[in-house]
């Protein structure tokens, strides 16, 4: 399966160079210079161009925003890069190998969700 990324306005440049590094298309919020964009209007966004989001941004579980190709919530306290970059990159490695699949789903991505995986 081939993925593009999107990233909120949330997600850091740090966070874009991993998904990168993992050859996934990325863009963002910040690129696009779509900053203040509902959350209804970034998801109608996305479903045009199919795109996975990748958020911080836990208002994305609510049963209204749907995105065909999945919604990643990163959901790591404290909120740096130190303690997501490395969930991320589990995370990227096991979609890469094809142990998951995120499409049509919503994500609460912690180390909780990994260890499920196992």
């Amino acid at each position: 399966m081939e993925y593009k990324f999107f990233c909120d306005e949330n997600i850091t440049k740090k966070l874009e160079a991993v998904i990168k590094n993992f050859g996934y298309q990325v863009d963002s919020i910040r690129n696009q210079k779509l900053y203040g964009l509902s959350n209804g209007d970034l998801v109608k966004y996305l479903n045009t161009s199919n795109w996975t989001l990748l958020t911080f941004d836990k208002d994305f579980l609510h049963t209204e925003f749907s995105v065909r190709q999945g919604i990643i919530i990163l959901n790591v306290k404290p909120n740096r890069d130190e303690f997501t970059v490395p969930l991320l990159e589990k995370f990227l490695n096991l979609l890469k190998n094809e142990k998951i699949n995120c499409v049509g789903k919503k994500i609460l991505l912690d180390q909780k969700f990994l260890l499920n995986l196992k």
